[in-house]
């Protein structure tokens, strides 16, 4: 499949390229010498792309250092599993990394209050505690951990809430631990740099794998978070040249503010053939599913924003945006509400009526997209792209506490990818679930609108392998290299046992059907046992 439509007989690579594609009739005259690599009737697709991912990042949840506390789903079932987790940590002061939990949020106020604090760091001893939550955009520590980062002296940074109750005692507003969106990386910053390189490797190294098992070729790994920047692509580097790295790596620059893209020319100059940087990522408003989208209309957060258009200039979406297009780098930004939205497209619209566009402009995620706003994009052409998430309809349901009758219609994503504008897909793990992230499980929720196809409209198996190739390789660094197998393109390849438009939409899985083998530049790095 030399995309979702075209179907070619043979390729004829050389040095990871294809240089002939042969279609049905076509004589076959291959140069001598060559290799022949027979498919054996199987059917293969270009590599898959995941274009919004954070496999780095997880992979400073070592096992060795991390709790799972996915399924903790309130405070106290938190404190009760790290507490019977963590006895069979060393009893020093290292850190010790949760992930996963869900609490429910209202503003700056939660379940999680300095009683809950008190019960946590009985739980955790002498360690230094950090948790993140299952949308990576909320953070709890412990006592020890806000004595080590300053927390109690530090304000609300913009775009970030730091969780305070106030002493019934002294009338003073103590922090609870918990910390919101860019107050996250107050403690972040300095809590992951107590993770070995060594411990980052080895987890980053399995998550690798994994995606080449389900069939990815490529991912944008933002390698930052509200938590801050955990940018090391030398790790990623070092994979590489010892043979261990599957897949293509585009690693993104997290940033919060104009100052902080001092020096990031710096990371174009040691590109390699499977880690490159990909550009800039930059959070213009706060998690969809805690409720911090910033909409139009009020919610209950109204919406957690990090920059905008009235601000100072460090934290001005116009001034970021022209930099980043002066810079000539791709960039990505999130933005989940219709306000969001339209701050950012303002801005690229007042850069484009100047001198137009240098630079690929990605928009992530797009929850409450206007149609006004999705015929704005389609107007910059293919500099303005889109990333979506279809297991989003799966993963993120019952919002209607936050959003009313509008979470029904959240992400239209049919409506994007008719519109003409490039649209990738991807899975924002670990937001969207494992179960969730490999392309046949994605086929599944996208062909049955998430089980909700009068409010989500469903896609066709076209599209979903349009979203996870062509529209994808749009949001990377080297979009003219990726995504299709056709000439001048990378031979990054999928293979599957029978053609996917063969199975009912009903029968896809996780695992169904299954890889059968993974190919990058034309060398096979995956192969079913």
């Amino acid at each position: 499949h030399i995309d979702s439509t075209q179907i070619a007989k043979h390729l004829l690579v050389k040095d990871g390229s294809i240089i002939r594609v042969f279609m049905e009739g076509d004589p076959i005259d291959y140069p001598e010498p060559y290799e022949k690599v027979n498919m054996k009737g199987r059917s293969v697709y270009p590599g898959f792309i995941d274009t919004h991912v954070h496999l780095f990042e997880i992979g400073y949840c070592n096992k060795s250092i991390s709790i799972d506390l996915t399924g903790c789903k309130n405070a106290d079932a938190l404190i009760v599993k790290v507490a019977d987790e963590i006895k069979t940590f060393p009893k020093d002061d290292s850190l010790v990394i949760g992930t996963g939990f869900s609490l429910e949020y209202k503003g700056d106020q939660s379940e999680w209050t300095l009683d809950k604090l008190r019960g946590l760091d009985e739980a955790t001893a002498m360690h230094r505690f950090m948790a993140i939550d299952n949308l990576g955009h909320n953070m709890i520590i412990n006592s020890r951990a806000i004595s080590d980062t300053g927390i109690k002296d530090k304000q609300d940074p913009p775009g970030g809430v730091i969780g305070r109750q106030t002493d019934p005692v002294t009338g003073a507003k103590i922090p609870t631990g918990l910390l919101r969106e860019a107050a996250m990386s107050l403690a972040g910053t300095q809590l992951f740099k107590l993770v070995s390189d060594s411990s980052i490797k080895e987890g980053a190294k399995g998550l690798f794998k994994e995606w080449s098992s389900m069939g990815y070729t490529t991912i944008v790994d933002l390698m930052g978070s509200p938590a801050g920047r955990m940018l090391k692509p030398e790790i990623c580097r070092s994979l590489e040249e010892e043979g261990n790295l599957p897949l293509r790596i585009n690693y993104m620059y997290t940033f919060f503010s104009l100052d902080e893209l001092d020096g990031v020319e710096a990371f174009r100059k040691n590109d390699t053939e499977l880690v490159r940087f990909g550009g800039l990522k930059l959070f213009v408003d706060g998690a969809y599913a805690a409720g911090e989208a910033w909409t139009f209309w009020d919610n209950e957060m109204h919406g957690i924003h990090y920059v905008s258009s009235d601000a100072d200039k460090n934290y001005n979406i116009n001034d970021i945006v022209e930099e980043a297009d002066h810079l000539r780098m791709n960039i990505h930004y999130h933005v989940q509400g219709n306000m969001a939205i339209k701050v950012v497209l303002d801005a690229i619209q007042k850069v484009y009526d100047a001198k137009g566009l240098n630079s690929n402009h990605t928009l992530i995620h797009m929850a409450f997209p206007t149609d006004e706003q999705i015929t704005q994009m389609k107007k910059f052409y293919t500099r303005v792209v889109a990333t979506v998430q279809p297991a989003f309809w799966k993963a993120e349901e019952h919002m209607e506490e936050y959003y009313g009758d509008k979470a029904k219609t959240a992400y239209p994503i049919k409506k994007l990818m008719n519109s003409g504008i490039p649209t990738g897909i991807s899975t924002d793990y670990w937001v969207s679930p494992r179960d969730l992230c490999s392309p046949t499980a994605i086929m599944s929720v996208a062909m049955s609108g998430g089980g909700d196809p009068e409010n989500h409209p469903p896609l066709t198996l076209e599209d979903v392998i349009t979203g996870l190739t062509k529209g994808s390789a749009s949001t990377t660094a080297i979009p003219r290299f990726i995504g299709m197998l056709d000439v001048g393109r990378k031979a990054d390849m999928v293979v599957y046992d029978q053609e996917l438009s063969a199975i009912d939409p009903k029968d896809f899985t996780k695992d169904y059907p299954p890889v059968r083998s993974t190919w990058v530049n034309g060398n096979k790095v995956y192969e079913k046992e």
